[in-house]
This record gives C-alpha cells, structure tokens and sequence, in this order.
C-alpha cells in the first residue's frame, strides 16, 4: 500500500508535475502559477474558479489557468478527485509566452464522454500508475503519456494569447514579492495600494502594472484573496460570528464581506456555512496531507478502466495534414505501437494492484 502522490522537478530542482488523488472537503481557496486539471473520480463537486462556479460529475475534467483563484466543494459524501499539476514552463517549447495564454477546458454531461477528454483521462491515469511500477517499460509509458497529454492538450483546446506589458527588472521582481509577503502579514489591516507604492517609492500606476504583470491578477484582487482564504477557514472550522470574521480578516463591514463572498463562491457566507456537515470536517482534518492510497478499490478500479481505455481514432496526427503517403504510413506505425503501449499499461496497472 501506498499514498497515490508524486511529483518531479525540473533539473534546477524546481517543480514540474505534482500529481495526486484525494478526498474533497469544505473550500480552500488558493491560487498558483502551475496550471491545474481536475478529473472527477467519484461523487460530485462545486469548483469556484474565477468567479465563476462550475458543477462537476463523475468522469469530468476542469482545467485551471495559472493564478486563478479556486477553491473546491464536496457535494456529496466520499467525492475524489484526481489531481495534476504542471509549471506553465513546461509548455513553452510549444507556445514561449505560455505564461501569457489561458486555455478553456470544462466538460459536461453531454461532452466528457467525447474521445478528446477520454484520452486526457487515460493518460493522467497512466501516468499516476506507471510511476509506481518497477517494470522497465513504466519510464517509457510515463513518458508517452506525459507527452500525449500536453500534445491532446494543446491540440484539441488551443491557448488563447492574454495581453500584458513586460518587465524584467531584478529589482522590481524582488520587490513585487517583497510586498507578497507584507500582504500575507498584515492582510487583517487597512492597506491601500498608494501605501505600497510610497512604501517601495513607486507611482501607484506604476506599482499597479508590476504586480500584475509578475503575480498576475491585481493588487487588490490578491489581498481579498487572501483575507477570503482565511475567511472560508473560519467558516468551517470555528462557530465565530460571520460579522466578527469579516472584521478579523480586513472587510471593511459585513455587507462587502458578504458581497465579495457572492461573487467568488455564489452564495452568501451563512448559506455556505449550513453546506458544512462532519463528512466536510472529516476530509479537511486531512486536507491534502493524507491522499488516498492504493488499496482503496474503488479509486483503483477507476485508474485502471481509465488507463485501459483505447486509443481514440479522432485524435489528429502530429504531423501535417496537408500531405499523405509516406506520412500516413509512419502515423500508422506510431498508432499501432501505441495501441500496444496501452495494452502493456493495463498489465502494469493490474501488476501494481496485485502488489498492493
């Protein structure tokens, strides 16, 4: 038995991939650079991602662009989600101002069953079980899918081109998150950004576009994430007044409290905090410190159906498709070996369960 969670990082040592299943609680509303997709494994979920709130089921996938703030929900008891996070860097090969590019992936009822997120499902799964093999071939088949991911990926959900100045100074970086750090300290305060611009000797306009272009979203709107952050664990965790926790966490008064609330999360913060029940209680006392493991049957049934599925025919070849012949021959040959991947892959995940 073993906690499904790994992850890899770059040659510097930084992070590259992040991958692992887990129970869904109450909201915890965070935000990172790395793009997030989460696949339903079992039950249903609330995703609050960018002020909008999306309703997922069984088999769904949701894709979360770099510094969107998300938060997710339980809808019903025993909800699992397998998770994967990649640094932007990774895609930048492809698209070299990926960091700039948002993609929008969300499938529905009438859509998850398409080839398109069958093929992303099943190569997350691969990826998950194939890192836990001994075999030799798992390298290869962790590779394949890795790759076959980001290509499926970018394919079939092409990046969109987001506009911002650029900057570059080292300076002006050490700043930005010298003032990240003031925000996590002093978030419970009033502060303004003429505060922090006078405080690094900048104009606020200024300030104002360089904290955006290397945080990504704006002054204020990373400060109200913040004390939303702490808010919503408050709500869960604590019998506080909801006027006292507005206070404590630097709402001006209850009724912008309350209205930033609605806009993030789509309900008032009382009627978010009657959805709290124990089984939310229970999940969060573990919140992605504890992940599922590899002898819970049902998750694993999952990744293997996942991981068995076949290669979809509607997926378009890499190479060009305005010439034929020798390159429909050679699109062929690397069907046929993947096909053949696949059927290994299931061999391996039924290996690993027979292990476990």
């Amino acid at each position: 038995m073993y906690p499904l969670s790994y992850s890899l990082n770059h040659d510097d040592g930084k992070p590259l991939l992040r991958q692992y299943v887990y129970h869904v609680g109450s909201f915890h509303y965070n935000w990172h650079k790395e793009i997030e997709i989460i696949c339903v494994l079992s039950g249903s979920i609330e995703v609050c991602a960018g002020g909008k709130v999306y309703e997922l089921s069984e088999d769904d996938l949701l894709l979360i662009n770099s510094n969107i703030g998300h938060a997710t929900l339980s809808r019903v008891v025993d909800s699992a989600i397998l998770l994967l996070r990649i640094d932007p860097s990774f895609f930048e090969k492809a698209y070299p101002d990926f960091r700039h590019c948002h993609i929008h992936l969300c499938s529905r009822a009438e859509t998850r069953n398409q080839h398109r997120f069958s093929e992303l499902r099943r190569c997350m799964a691969v990826m998950l079980l194939s890192h836990f093999s001994d075999a030799l071939i798992s390298t290869f088949a962790f590779n394949s899918a890795m790759y076959t991911f980001a290509y499926i990926l970018l394919q079939e959900f092409p990046p969109e081109q987001q506009t911002f100045a650029v900057y570059s100074d080292k300076e002006d970086e050490r700043n930005v998150f010298e003032i990240i750090r003031s925000l996590e300290e002093r978030y419970q305060e009033k502060i303004t950004l003429q505060d922090i611009a006078k405080r690094w000797n900048y104009s606020s306009t200024y300030a104002s576009q360089l904290f955006k272009e290397y945080v990504g979203i704006s002054f204020y709107d990373y400060l109200t994430r913040i004390r939303l952050r702490q808010a919503t664990r408050e709500l869960s965790e604590t019998e506080k007044r909801i006027v006292d926790i507005a206070s404590d966490n630097g709402f001006q008064d209850l009724k912008s409290f309350n209205t930033k609330f609605r806009e993030i999360f789509g309900r008032s913060p009382s009627d978010y905090r009657k959805t709290i029940d124990e089984e939310h209680i229970r999940y969060d006392a573990t919140f992605k410190k504890v992940f599922i493991n590899s002898d819970d049957t049902r998750v694993m049934q999952k990744l293997r159906m996942y991981a068995a599925a076949s290669l979809s025919d509607d997926i378009q070849p890499v190479i060009s498709r305005e010439n034929t012949g020798k390159q429909e021959m050679k699109t062929a040959q690397i069907t046929q070996e993947l096909h053949q991947l696949a059927k290994r892959i299931e061999e391996i995940s039924k290996e690993i369960s027979d292990q476990s």
